[in-house]
């Protein structure tokens, strides 16, 4: 469901909380009121006391919201879903958008595993306790489901048991983790009741987990730690996450990773970028929205207008295609001959966007252009 009345056009960090900021500017009211003298400033209708009562109240609201995370989940064919996935950080808790460090290590990463990574979950520590497996994290990962609703909840919990400690490359396969009780139940908007399950994984550490489902994404929350004493306090922390998700249409958010599949013709690369950036959009909204980490690449200026190449891949080093029948293992002397040749690298396809800007600084028009590039080794 998307939310009514949602303000967020791009899912910025930081969201102001309206009743609160309700709440906190009648309050700077009775405090200025109190402070200043006159029959005038004393008026609760004053526009000057109310005008700015409710900008110091926003402040305060904006300054103690953590961050947010827009999270766009894709299927085994890198298909994307047309929802994006928007979460608030805890209280108590950092992600990366709450570490300045963490924020430039991630502007860095340029390959589409990281990027792939960072795009579809988060994983918040708290400050007190370093990166690692003796501290306590809380985790919500994101996955796409498909038209028939699959993978449900059932299915979900399934897989998040059989996958947990497994490394992709490990054969055979760990024992699976195991379901220890259901803790409790609580209710969040639009999901209805979610449940708590206790998880014990064969490496022995605890966890707990809850998972919901809304329109083509699934999302699992796990709170773990090394032992089950350290992560019993901070169950409103896991429930305090899950309050924050709202599932949104992708039309209406941009994800914190944006992934383009270079391969995709012109039209299809340039009606993406068009849903981000409609036509009309400022310069400078356009270059505040796609700088890193959102595009693998940083975004350049050239005569009034703006561009970055959003992924490569690679050509074919040659049209013609070699029929299996005239292939022929080479012989010894061939080996010979040959031995000290330089390798020969495929030519990769660069794919660059331009956004084009009229007078006025407002996006006229989007180009895609691609260029061969060859590998020539140094003789």
């Amino acid at each position: 469901m998307i939310a009514s009345g949602d303000r967020s056009h791009f899912g910025l960090a930081g969201q102001i909380n309206d009743g609160k900021c309700r709440i906190g500017a009648r309050v700077l009211i009775l405090l200025l009121g109190a402070r200043f003298s006159g029959e005038l400033i004393m008026n609760r209708s004053s526009f000057l006391i109310r005008g700015l009562a409710s900008t110091l109240a926003c402040f305060l609201c904006l300054s103690a919201t953590g961050a947010e995370y827009c999270l766009r989940p894709d299927n085994k064919y890198r298909a994307q879903t047309n929802s994006v996935v928007r979460c608030s950080t805890p209280a108590g808790w950092k992600g990366w958008k709450d570490d300045p460090s963490s924020q430039q290590r991630i502007k860095q990463f340029g390959d589409a595993y990281s990027r792939g990574w960072v795009g579809k979950m988060v994983v918040f520590h708290q400050p007190d306790c370093k990166e690692g497996p003796e501290c306590p994290y809380l985790g919500l990962d994101t996955r796409s489901r498909d038209s028939r609703g699959q993978p449900d909840l059932e299915a979900g919990l399934r897989d998040f048991l059989n996958e947990r400690e497994q490394p992709q490359d490990l054969s055979p396969r760990k024992p699976p983790c195991v379901v220890v009780s259901r803790v409790a139940s609580f209710h969040i908007e639009n999901s209805g009741d979610l449940t708590i399950w206790q998880i014990r994984c064969p490496s022995g550490s605890q966890r707990f987990a809850t998972l919901l489902a809304q329109r083509d994404v699934l999302v699992t929350i796990d709170l773990g730690g090394p032992d089950i004493k350290d992560i019993v306090p901070k169950l409103d922390s896991l429930k305090e996450l899950a309050r924050s998700v709202r599932i949104t249409d992708a039309s209406l958010v941009a994800p914190d990773i944006i992934e383009i599949d270079a391969r995709l013709s012109d039209g299809a690369i340039r009606r993406q970028l068009l849903q981000l950036t409609p036509l009309g959009t400022l310069r400078e909204r356009v270059y505040r929205l796609l700088q890193r980490p959102r595009l693998p690449d940083d975004l350049h200026r050239d005569n009034g207008n703006l561009w970055t190449q959003i992924g490569s891949y690679s050509g074919p080093a040659s049209r013609q295609r070699v029929q299996v029948k005239e292939y022929r293992l080479p012989t010894g002397e061939k080996i010979r001959q040959h031995i000290s040749d330089f390798p020969v690298l495929p030519p990769a396809i660069a794919v660059r966007v331009f956004w084009k800007f009229d007078k006025e600084g407002k996006l006229r028009d989007i180009e895609i252009k691609r260029e061969v590039i060859e590998f020539k080794p140094k003789r």
